[in-house]
């Protein structure tokens, strides 16, 4: 071929894999939700994994000085370490003052009585009213208000039926039996909302008077409990009495550890910082699925280019490397989504932890350096192919190989730089393999056989050149 014909059938090759591609991004359209959300998960264990071991070290460092101080602690330092890693926990510190504790806790409480009051009388208003429709054996029309009052204490009356059933038949009291729970749903599915007004029968109006005489004992005993809590509060209040100077002590003040589950924390997951970040990170997203979807048309294009350079004879090799490269590439994507992620990420955030640098990573950072590692591996693992492809075409031999290895090993870190994010575990990781691949296609090179295998076509010429 001419180089103009080579230049021709380079520009149909090119065209026909940005049409693959372009078929595999508009696929990935439909994908790219699925895709962000399978891609934040690596991230977001390794950032479980970093604020877990985070806070193993603050609460570990907390607990021992406290100790050295001579200050007593609920638990070893070796204990906490232990729990925070098997729950996946992050701990807050905080230093609460008892004397603001026995202020504020009796404020909190009248307002819960105050609410419990108010329910009292509504429940008691109404109570009274149903009531004496049972005893006259009517029925009752009931305002919109009450109704809805009435369908809102709905799910106490059922999930406390159990419960309190029981403790009426363990304790006898003067407070009316509760209903059995058959009666009490169908009781409230007549008050389901419907046109006009809601007029309950004389039965309906029995079952619900004994629910809310129930509700309304419940309520009475609630609210004395309350009240005594109040005064036992304001005693101890007014036992502890206030600063003499009206500042805050911090020898009074009592450090305490809050505990919350890693997963409902915000630094685990990643942020965007823009609006329009969300819909850039969905087309990259759907580009990655389109890239990989349309690898094996894309090769093919590539493959058949490379073929219009050869020999009949050797046009043979590239319908048999063809399954290899695509076997390769896939390896190479394979490797980095399930071996290569989490080591260079926990390089990463221990390296943010050793300068001191909070870590709040962006997605679509993150997306960049997801779509950058599985296609840099895909390429970089085609390196046994390509050797054998060029050592059976007769460009170089094993002997070339093996006299050039220190010059290829380092073109394979040059390269792993290039085609990896500026670390070098993520360098390391692909170099790594690499060198053990050019290795493994000397090997191939020199122990696969020729004449009995695909790569000949049976010809003396392609033997005596192969």
């Amino acid at each position: 071929m001419t180089f103009g014909e080579h230049l021709e059938e380079l520009r149909k090759c090119l065209f026909r894999a940005i049409v693959g591609l372009a078929v595999g991004f508009v696929i990935g359209l439909f994908l790219g939700n699925h895709v962000v959300k399978l891609i934040q998960d690596p991230l977001e264990k390794a950032l479980t994994k970093h604020y877990v071991k985070l806070s193993q070290n603050d609460v570990a460092k907390r607990l021992a000085g406290m100790a050295t101080e001579g200050r007593q602690t609920a638990y070893s330092p070796d204990g906490a370490a232990e729990f925070i890693a098997a729950q996946q926990m992050l701990v807050d510190e905080y230093w609460i003052s008892p004397r603001e504790v026995l202020m504020q806790v009796p404020v909190g409480l009248r307002q819960i009585r105050e609410r419990r009051e108010e329910s009292l009388e509504r429940v008691a208003a109404i109570h009274a009213k149903l009531q004496q429709a049972a005893g006259e054996k009517r029925g009752e029309k009931l305002t919109e208000e009450e109704r809805a009052f009435l369908l809102q204490l709905g799910p106490q009356f059922t999930a406390g039926h159990e419960a309190n059933a029981a403790q009426d038949a363990a304790t006898p009291s003067d407070s009316p039996a509760l209903p059995n729970s058959p009666q009490l749903h169908a009781a409230l599915d007549r008050l389901a909302p419907k046109d006009g007004e809601t007029v309950v029968d004389g039965e309906t109006c029995g079952v619900l008077a004994k629910a809310l005489g129930s509700m309304e004992s419940s309520l009475r005993r609630s609210l004395d409990h309350l009240n005594a809590l109040i005064r036992s509060y304001d005693l101890t209040a007014e036992a502890a009495g206030k600063p003499l100077d009206g500042r805050v002590d911090n020898r009074e003040l009592i450090h305490i550890f809050a505990w919350r589950p890693a997963k409902n924390d915000s630094r685990v997951r990643a942020k965007s910082l823009g609006a329009h970040e969300a819909f850039s990170i969905y087309i990259k997203a759907s580009l990655l699925v389109g890239a990989i979807l349309s690898a094996p048309w894309v090769f093919l294009q590539i493959w058949s280019f490379v073929a219009g350079g050869l020999y009949r004879h050797e046009r043979k090799f590239v319908y048999t490397f063809l399954p290899f490269s695509l076997a390769l590439f896939f390896a190479g994507a394979a490797m980095a989504f399930l071996y290569v992620f989490e080591p260079v990420l926990t390089f990463l955030f221990q390296f943010n932890e050793w300068m001191g640098i909070q870590l709040e990573p962006r997605i679509s950072d993150w997306l960049s350096f997801v779509l950058i590692l599985p296609l840099g591996f895909g390429i970089g693992f085609q390196l046994p192919l390509v050797m054998l492809f060029l050592e059976r075409i007769g460009i170089f031999t094993v002997k070339d190989y093996l006299s050039q290895w220190k010059m290829a090993i380092l073109v394979i870190f040059v390269v792993s730089a290039i085609l990896t994010p500026p670390d070098p575990s993520s360098q390391l990781l692909m170099a790594v393999p690499l060198c053990l691949l050019y290795f493994g296609g000397i090997l191939l090179c020199k122990f696969l056989p020729r004449n009995r295998s695909g790569f000949s076509d049976g010809t003396d010429g392609a033997a005596s050149t192969l």
